[in-house]
């Protein structure tokens, strides 16, 4: 009988208040592809952190190919086969994609010297393939998300590479970078590399995957040949409950208030131009869009994180000069970046200094004393978590050890103790599962019921549909459309967002005959 090329057998990983893994067996064979779900703080994270070596489980074995391993270090478990692509990109911006590929793996040489031009073969050819035909002499920092994913993926492969684990590779990409990034996934498991394939995107899982793994609570409930599962099927594993209607739910629409934010002709040019949107007091305004079509830069100017060329913000009816994140904040301004872990959150502190870190003059002590309270700091961390449902509730613990979902409610509660009066919300869904979805459309509309404005910026069209009252369409930096909710669909946003409705059809058939 022939030994799985992976396989663990009752991992037990228990941390304060929290069982993180509670007797997780699973097998996986070479060239397969499994897909692993289930909801934020359901245990994938630390599955796949025992798996790497970046945590030590409590109780149970990891085997490869049938010879029990101890996994001490991320080090020790790539020498094993084993290695993990992250959600974050991990790549030196100012180092070429070459060098990336090889990062801590030492040189190229020949005839006992450094060899640039076996370095950037070498990786030529590993890109080649994964289908990739990027220069491996340009600078890494200027490939795009998709890209750069890839070398991350090359950077595996000349790490020898039998088991990869890819964490929500999927996230930022657009829909022609996911189906290319399917590819390198398949021509992976025709090399008869194993993928552990993490993704909260069901319909992914569904025509990628040949297994399907879900977690909950720490346990695996589910582990079936992925056919086999249904989408409702799926949904209840994950969620622990019967799955009705797999589509989000419409929330109920809102009565717009006064005029709280408004841009005229905003440019910044080379990325959006001459961009008008208007949020009221009590409604969820949606800007939808592809990748690159804009909205998260437009949403980092009317922040201030980066400036503009022309055009004017106003706020509750005033021009507002915003130049800074300090002086929106001032404005009473929130956003909630795409990139919770490198702009929302500082990883290594605890819960309570995060929360606080937006609202400090709140915190002062009492009297002439100028700094935080720290016993306030951490009465407000303790009630936000509440009121988000953050497990654990422990606000000592460093943010980097919660799930993606949970970091992205301690990054809402951060705004939410600031009292902001406009919430951005950039991708806030993405990389969570569907229970922390619905949480979260919930939150957004609970925000406008309670006067406050939210522009909800999102490339998941159901979404947009179920939860805004008004959508704006970005494409190409330009706003093509404004749509209101009964004309908010699955079918205008696409046509919207692709050039193919009305006029924005006849501009493209017009572009592509002048081409």
């Amino acid at each position: 009988m022939i030994n799985p090329l992976l396989e663990c057998v009752g991992l037990r990983k228990a941390y304060p208040g929290v069982l993180a893994l509670d007797d997780v067996s699973i097998t996986i064979e070479a060239g397969d592809v499994v897909g692993l779900c289930g909801r934020n703080g359901a245990g994938k994270s630390t599955l796949i952190r025992a798996l790497s070596g970046a945590v030590q489980p409590d109780a149970g074995s990891i085997r490869m190919s049938g010879g029990e391993v101890d996994f001490a270090s991320p080090l020790i478990a790539q020498r094993h086969g084993v290695v993990t692509v992250h959600q974050e990109l991990i790549n030196v911006p100012n180092l070429t994609v070459a060098e990336n590929v090889g990062l801590g793996l030492g040189y190229e040489r020949r005839h006992g010297l450094f060899s640039l031009a076996r370095q950037r073969g070498h990786a030529a050819k590993l890109l080649r393939q994964l289908g990739s035909e990027v220069d491996p002499g340009r600078l890494t920092g200027e490939l795009s998300v998709a890209e750069q994913r890839v070398v991350m993926i090359a950077r595996a492969l000349a790490a020898n590479a039998q088991v990869l684990i890819l964490d929500e590779p999927s996230a930022s990409l657009s829909a022609a970078e996911i189906d290319h990034l399917h590819l390198v996934v398949k021509r992976l498991a025709e090399r008869k590399v194993a993928v552990i394939y993490v993704s909260h995107r069901l319909d992914e899982v569904a025509r990628l995957t040949t297994r399907t793994v879900v977690m909950r609570d720490g346990r695996v409930v589910a582990n079936s040949l992925t056919p086999d599962l249904s989408h409702a099927q799926l949904v209840e594993a994950i969620t622990g409950r019967s799955a009705a209607a797999p589509h989000p739910v419409t929330l109920p629409a809102a009565s717009p208030g006064r005029e709280l934010l408004r841009t005229a002709n905003l440019t910044r040019h080379g990325v959006f131009e001459d961009v008008d949107v208007v949020a009221h007091s009590g409604e969820v305004v949606g800007i939808a869009g592809l990748v690159g079509a804009g909205r998260t830069e437009l949403a980092r100017a009317i922040f201030g994180a980066d400036a503009i060329d022309s055009g004017t913000v106003y706020v509750a009816g005033t021009r507002a000069k915003i130049r800074s994140p300090r002086g929106a904040l001032k404005r009473h301004l929130a956003l909630l970046p795409e990139d919770r872990r490198g702009q929302g959150l500082v990883l290594d502190d605890p819960v309570w200094k995060n929360v606080s870190l937006a609202s400090l003059p709140r915190h002062r002590h009492v009297g002439a004393l100028p700094w935080p309270s720290k016993k306030s700091e951490r009465a407000a961390a303790k009630a936000r978590l509440s009121e988000l449902a953050v497990t654990p509730r422990d606000v000592e613990r460093p943010v980097r050890w919660f799930s993606g979902g949970n970091q992205q409610k301690i990054v809402i509660g951060k705004w939410l103790e600031a009292e902001a009066d406009i919430y951005l919300f950039d991708e806030p869904t993405h990389g969570i599962d569907v229970g922390a979805k619905a949480e979260f459309h919930t939150l957004m509309r609970r925000l406008a019921d309670r006067g406050k404005a939210v522009v909800f910026i999102s490339s998941e069209f159901g979404e947009i549909s179920a939860v805004c009252d008004r959508t704006y369409v970005m494409r190409e930096g330009h706003i093509v459309a404004e749509l209101a909710r009964r004309d908010t669909n699955l079918s205008n946003l696409t046509a919207h967002c692709y050039g193919l409705h009305g006029k924005d059809r006849a501009a493209t058939i017009q572009k592509e005959i002048v081409q």
